[in-house]
């Protein structure tokens, strides 16, 4: 089809473009955008377009299928804010859309590329940063729309006539039919209808409005109720309620998972370019998204949350990387700096800092492994099978308890296995990968507390932070096992280069079997205290 004037018309007249490729923009394109909606009434007739005045003249219509999806979080901050978030496929202006009001019939349009379905571009989120928070960005409408486009021309100024200029193009006179789907979880209902819109093109002034809209109201269509497409398909349907106590279990864990999809979200985009704490951050919010689906997985059919639980541990992985070079970076510091504070007779400083070299070369090799990772098509798929999963759960018989009671069963059941393998990691206590399991158990049940602390639940403040507690101390006999382990290592290397005749400082050997002790010396008394407070809850 070899149409100028329809949406790739709507382009040429806005301000800015916007970069079709797959990577993701790092700032949105600004465009301007003047129109008006009007409504077919039952028994309106079809507007005469022939009979424009003023100069204008109607061009042939062209039809084309547009597919939008317009997301907002659940309590529906963005269109309190009165604007729309959409990611819209077909005609030439694809990608992510979001509008903004202004003065009158005018509004802002920030665009960004196409990308992946379900996935937000960081840009565009963080346009709502502040009101937004931590918030899911999730699915609300999906709208298909059959759009007849017809081009008006005309002469916009005196000068136009003056000079005998060709037409130009003034408006686009767009006759949608739409079908809307609401896939809010809770809302799902299905749309149809008609509707005109008229656009402004370039700078048009306001009066071509008038001429064109003296046709349409001559055949019954009458100023549109509503401001967006979303607007009409969300009428009636009311923001998320927060879950509650007495309400369905299956509510609360879907809530609670959404809300760890919007942590997930909110500091996705950080990680990617390395911002303190960002990595760390997102590995937490994927590692309650995971305690959540385990815990509480008898509120879903069986096996329905394997295959999420797979990619996820994959995304743990992938961020574990660069954060455990981070942490090792962060505790061989201190190490260094404590043992030059007690052995002034030992090279300290030379040794710290050739370590702490290998360090760095080590993170940014996992970094880059990472930002592979997020460009990935795997990386995309997360996305897609997080949001289809929050918005039509695969709910069992279970999900309809009530919340309370069915949560506490499920937390108890999960101290259960914190119990079992705490006595598996007593028959062998010198093996670390045994406490480390502990660990991971222990912090399932802090994020299943801190579930129950959501409803609200009174007690579980004080459980979740008791399980904190538990799970802090073993994280640092954790930290000491890997510390030894890496600098186990680190040893091995240095005696491996100086056999291979490779020079380091004389001392270094030495400097690092300190420091090896150090921990060592350490780590007994941390795993008594880990399991002494373990002892305390199981």
């Amino acid at each position: 089809m070899n149409f100028e004037g329809q949406s790739g018309q709507r382009q040429q007249h806005r301000q800015g473009g916007q970069d079709g490729s797959g990577e993701q923009a790092r700032t949105p394109t600004q465009q301007r955008e003047v129109e008006r909606k009007y409504d077919i009434p039952e028994g309106a007739g079809e507007p005469d377009l022939s009979k424009l005045g003023g100069g204008l003249s109607a061009g042939e219509p062209s039809t084309e299928k547009l597919v939008a999806e317009y997301v907002d979080s659940p309590d529906l901050v963005i269109l309190g804010a009165r604007c729309v978030l959409r990611r819209r496929t077909g005609g030439d202006d694809e990608g992510w859309h979001l509008k903004r009001p202004r003065s009158g019939d005018e509004r802002i349009e920030l665009h960004a590329p196409v990308g992946s379905p379900r996935r937000v571009p960081p840009e565009l989120r963080a346009e709502f940063a502040e009101i937004l928070g931590d918030r899911p960005v999730l699915p609300l409408v999906e709208l298909t729309t059959m759009r007849t486009t017809t081009q008006v021309r005309g002469e916009v100024s005196a000068a136009d006539a003056d000079e005998a200029a060709e037409p130009q193009l003034v408006a686009l006179i767009c006759e949608d039919a739409v079908h809307a789907k609401v896939v809010r979880l809770g809302h799902q209902r299905e749309l149809q209808w008609r509707e005109y819109e008229v656009e402004l093109v370039g700078d048009a002034p306001p009066r071509v409005f008038d001429e064109i809209e003296s046709v349409l109201f001559a055949a019954g269509l009458t100023a549109s109720a509503h401001k967006s497409k979303m607007v009409r398909s969300l009428d009636g349907v009311e923001a998320t309620q927060p879950a509650t106590a007495r309400g369905p279990v299956g509510d609360a864990v879907v809530a609670a998972l959404a809300q760890r999809f919007g942590e997930f979200q909110a500091s996705e985009a950080h990680a990617r370019t390395d911002e303190p704490d960002a990595v760390h951050q997102t590995r937490v919010a994927v590692r309650r998204l995971r305690s959540v689906l385990t815990v509480y997985a008898d509120v879903f059919t069986k096996g329905a949350t394997d295959e999420l639980r797979d990619e996820l541990r994959w995304v743990g992985r992938v961020l574990g990387e660069p954060r455990d070079a981070e942490v090792l970076t962060e505790l061989l510091a201190a190490e260094f700096e404590a043992l030059a504070a007690d052995e002034t007779q030992l090279r300290v400083p030379e040794v710290q800092e050739l370590v702490l070299g290998w360090l760095g070369e080590r993170h940014d090799a996992a970094f880059s492994e990472f930002l592979a990772a997020v460009d990935s098509a795997r990386w995309d798929a997360l996305h897609v099978k997080i949001v289809d999963f929050l918005a039509d759960p695969p709910f069992a018989s279970h999900a309809e308890l009530r919340a309370a009671g069915a949560m506490r069963r499920a937390a108890r059941d999960a101290m259960s296995r914190v119990a079992a393998l705490t006595d598996r990691a007593r028959k062998k206590p010198q093996k670390s990968d045994r406490w480390h399991d502990v660990r991971k158990a222990a912090k399932s049940v802090r994020y299943a507390f801190e579930v129950l602390e959501g409803l609200p639940d009174l007690k579980a403040g004080g459980e979740r932070k008791a399980w904190k507690r538990v799970a802090k101390a073993f994280g640092s006999v954790q930290d000491g096992a890997l510390l030894d382990d890496e600098l186990a290592g680190l040893i091995a290397r240095v005696q491996t280069e100086a056999s291979d005749g490779v020079e380091r400082p004389g001392e270094t050997v030495e400097v690092l079997e300190s420091v090896r002790q150090r921990i060592r010396d350490r780590h007994d008394a941390e795993l008594v205290r880990a399991r002494d407070l373990l002892d305390d809850l199981v």
